[in-house]
């Protein structure tokens, strides 16, 4: 094993432990020193030696760019084989279709990942405390979440979860609505999270997929109002009733 050795000033740390040696052996000392601290400044340990599984950081650090109001999720499909539980919303659906098909009214497109430890659980307990009341509105939600079947079954059993839920795999619509890239790696710069998942982030979405409701979470700091959801919800909601009706 490589000794590790201390880079501080070898002189000061005799004055501080009040020894006195022969002149001859402070000078080796402090020679000694000398070599050491160029050797091994700040105390690292040789380069041979050096740990290679923490995760590289990214040499192009572009961070990411979540959509916000106004703006167009590009549409994805839907897989039968990704879908985790259907609810009424993906019920009817086999093999593989665009989210726009599979929709008729306002979706809640909510993000999701185990990686994120109790931020994650409770994040799933708010949605679904709220979920009679998206459904009341004429809204559908639908979770995305980085965990396959299994996986995320075995972690949330526990909630007999009501709504639709379908595996994001490769991270696939959390990019397109820019909540994940591998130029900013989430484990970089939160403390707790070492996967490589998006940051949270839940949208309203007209049928055609406008964003009518942004809430992302980047520092896990704040999390959805529930309020704020349901007004956006509730205006999606009558601005399709208005469309229908015309």
């Amino acid at each position: 094993m490589p000794a590790v050795v201390c880079a501080c000033d070898i002189s000061l740390l005799y004055r501080f432990l009040k020894i006195e040696l022969p002149l001859t052996n402070q000078i080796n000392l402090t020679t000694m020193a000398t070599i050491n601290n160029n050797l091994y400044r700040y105390a690292d340990i040789a380069p041979e030696f050096e740990v290679e599984f923490f995760p590289k950081r990214s040499q192009d650090r572009t961070p990411i760019q979540p959509l916000q109001a106004g703006e167009t999720l590009p549409s994805f499909h839907i897989h039968k084989k990704n879908i985790i539980a259907t609810s009424d919303t993906l019920k009817t659906l086999n093999g593989s279709l665009p989210v726009t098909q599979v929709i008729d009214g306002p979706l809640v497109l909510a993000f999701h990942s185990i990686h994120w430890n109790n931020y994650g659980n409770t994040l799933l307990e708010k949605l679904q405390e709220v979920y009679a009341d998206i459904r009341v509105l004429g809204g559908q939600l639908v979770v995305a979440t980085t965990d396959d079947k299994q996986t995320f079954e075995n972690a949330t059993a526990q909630y007999q979860l009501p709504f639709a839920t379908i595996f994001d795999q490769y991270n696939g619509i959390a990019k397109k609505a820019g909540l994940y890239a591998t130029t900013d790696p989430i484990w970089d710069r939160v403390a707790g999270i070492e996967a490589d998942v998006p940051v949270p982030g839940i949208y309203v979405l007209t049928p055609s997929l406008k964003v009518v409701y942004a809430s992302v979470d980047k520092w896990f700091d704040q999390p959805f109002a529930k309020e704020a959801l349901l007004e956006a919800l509730e205006a999606a909601s009558q601005e399709q009733e208005h469309a229908i009706a015309i």
